[in-house]
């Protein structure tokens, strides 16, 4: 599973909150739908460099100018990352080959690296000095640059205020990521992340056939809503999800972009079992597992502390 890529303290949040909804503000993007990138840019004074520097044809340059090893190092850099802000030029760099969705989000993420304040000063200082950032801070900046991003994307809480007229469903963040211009993604945490409900998604990466248990499908990670991770902890699970595993029937296969709804249990801190409804959907990129607890659980719960109970999948009894 991939290492964690937003978690922020209280504090943290609310100051990168500020740097967001301070640029939705300076661009009136507040409740125009698809949420209007173009203009938070300009708000944020950056433009998407013409020639980005993911073209074969800048790498050509590149290579013209300084030498073919200067251009290999820069082709390795950017076959790790998507998207590349420059400070002094207040250009980004977007990789054009990934889906139009997707390059939104990278630009507000390029955008949050320049109009988050701390980071701002910091990326100009340590390029003024020829420095670089300690691979801790670097990976707070991009932490900080994914939250910039989603709060700015969702426009704070309409997402999530709109998701709240419908029912439960994994169809209601697909449907919103077409009116925001999101990615199905970056839709599917969202909802988790700011939903009320005992729910999780997981992430998965496409299917691989398998000659020895016939598919497999990686684990990218799961999102997990405030009341699930209150009342179940973290969820534990394995590396991939084979033919065995009792969440393999929710991953769409054959070309199906959806599974049946179904059911499964899961243990609580407690001991209690719980039932939950689990649905998939598959993109070429992703697959997703969306599961929601049937019933309400919003009572007070007393969680003992410190508490290192995990949730564990309970095998359902054969009828």
């Amino acid at each position: 599973m991939k290492p964690d890529d937003s978690s922020l303290t209280a504090s943290e949040y609310a100051a990168i909150h500020r740097a967001a909804t301070d640029l939705l503000n300076k661009a009136s993007a507040w409740d125009r739908l698809p949420t209007p990138v173009p203009d938070l840019l300009g708000a944020a004074k950056l433009r998407v460099a013409p020639m980005s520097a993911f073209d074969p044809r800048q790498l050509l340059r590149h290579a013209r100018e300084f030498g073919e090893r200067a251009a290999s190092l820069v082709r390795s850099a950017i076959d790790k990352v998507r998207g590349i802000f420059d400070v002094h030029e207040d250009l980004i760099h977007i990789d054009t080959t990934v889906v139009e969705s997707k390059q939104n989000f990278l630009k507000l993420h390029e955008a949050g690296h320049k109009h988050i304040p701390h980071q701002s000063r910091l990326f100009r200082w340590i390029q003024d000095c020829d420095k670089s950032l300690s691979p801790d801070v670097s990976d707070q900046f991009e932490r900080e640059a994914n939250i910039f991003a989603s709060v700015v994307l969702f426009q704070d809480g309409r997402f999530a205020e709109m998701a709240a007229d419908s029912a439960f469903s994994i169809r209601v963040p697909l449907a919103l990521s077409k009116k925001f211009g999101a990615s199905a993604y970056a839709s599917m945490r969202e909802y988790v992340r700011r939903n009320d409900r005992a729910c999780a998604v997981i992430v998965l990466n496409p299917v691989e056939v398998c000659s020895l248990l016939g598919m497999r499908s990686e684990v990218r990670r799961a999102e997990l809503s405030p009341l699930f991770q209150k009342r179940f902890g973290e969820l534990k699970l394995p590396d991939h999800i084979d033919r065995l595993s009792p969440l393999a029937e929710f991953i769409p296969l054959a070309g199906k972009r959806m599974s049946r709804p179904g059911t499964l249990r899961l243990e609580d801190k407690n001991g209690d079992v719980v039932e939950f409804i689990a649905e998939g959907f598959a993109t070429p990129f992703n697959s997703f597992i969306l599961i929601h607890a049937t019933a309400e659980l919003r009572k007070p719960i007393i969680v003992p502390f410190p508490s290192s109970r995990i949730v564990r999948l309970v095998p359902q009894q054969r009828r």
